[in-house]
């Protein structure tokens, strides 16, 4: 287990991405706007590390100063039990993307599922009349997508993956959802109003069945299609939103709006939906 230091929190904060691939570098750039527009002084760095020095890279992580950390795949249920203690909200969803330097130890929590939460609402989606949802995934993200979606009260929720044994498990413990086959959910009909891409999977080059799949998809009543990854120019589900005629969401947009909460956990400051917002606007779009 790492051993951790107190640190002094909130000023000029040190703060990280740990997961098994290097991260497009955009999500330094999203945080480091968004810093900039709530007026925090501060310093984001991604990080790897690999399945095995998990435990290691934590205590580095201590090691160099950080205030905190967001979490990346595929270790955000692996990292649960080298923590000292979750949030209720973390505990929840069974799932850590942020953790925090709090006195002597860390404490991980979840804000994938709050910040989703915001970027809805600002895209104008009405949640409260949604009847149907199909999650794609069987990680973290995916976990932290099922639990609001159960919680904002969307009746019925297909919560698809490769693994269905792992999709039993998360739908078992969130306690909502029906877990299917990818394959399977993706060659029915299948009435959703909102799609959520909770794999790592956006370009067809990284999968080529799956993106025929995705193409000859039978959906009805379709009203946004989200996907939690960001900088893939040619992107699957960004195709397939254009071809059923409604809204899409980039990872970005997600990612923005997760950082507020993150920061405020980080720093004690209460950051504006607003600032997120012009923090978007300044970040120039880019493939």
């Amino acid at each position: 287990m790492y051993r951790v230091d107190p640190i002094n929190k909130g000023q000029n904060p040190v703060l990280g991405f740990l997961s098994l691939r290097q991260a497009s570098e955009r999500l330094p750039e999203i945080y480091q706007e968004v810093m900039k527009v709530a007026g925090i002084s501060g310093s984001y760095e991604c990080f790897t590390t690999t399945p095995e020095n998990l435990d290691e890279s934590l205590q580095n992580l201590v090691d160099i100063g950080l205030t905190g950390a967001n979490i990346g795949s595929p270790f955000q249920e692996k990292v649960i039990p080298l923590l000292a203690t979750l949030s209720e909200g973390a505990n929840m969803i069974g799932a850590v993307n942020t953790i925090v330097h709090h006195g002597r130890f860390l404490k991980g929590y979840n804000t994938n599922a709050l910040g989703l939460m915001d970027a809805l609402a600002a895209a104008g989606l009405k949640t409260g009349k949604c009847s149907s949802a199909l999650v794609l995934g069987s990680g973290g993200a995916a976990r932290s997508v099922l639990f609001l979606l159960h919680w904002l009260g969307v009746p019925e929720i297909t919560v698809a993956g490769r693994d269905l044994e792992k999709n039993e498990g998360i739908t078992s413990y969130i306690g909502g959802g029906e877990p299917v086959l990818l394959d399977d959910a993706l060659q029915q009909k299948i009435a959703a109003d909102i799609v959520i891409n909770a794999t790592t999977v956006s370009n067809p080059q990284e999968a080529p069945e799956l993106t025929n799949l995705v193409s000859r998809m039978h959906l009805t009543g379709c009203q946004m299609v989200v996907d939690f990854n960001y900088n893939n120019e040619d992107n699957i589900w960004h195709e397939l939103a254009r071809t059923q005629s409604c809204s899409f969401m980039d990872g970005l947009t997600v990612l923005a709006y997760q950082s507020r909460h993150a920061l405020t956990l980080w720093t004690g400051k209460q950051i504006p939906l607003a600032a997120v917002g012009e923090a978007l606007q300044n970040i120039s779009p880019r493939p």
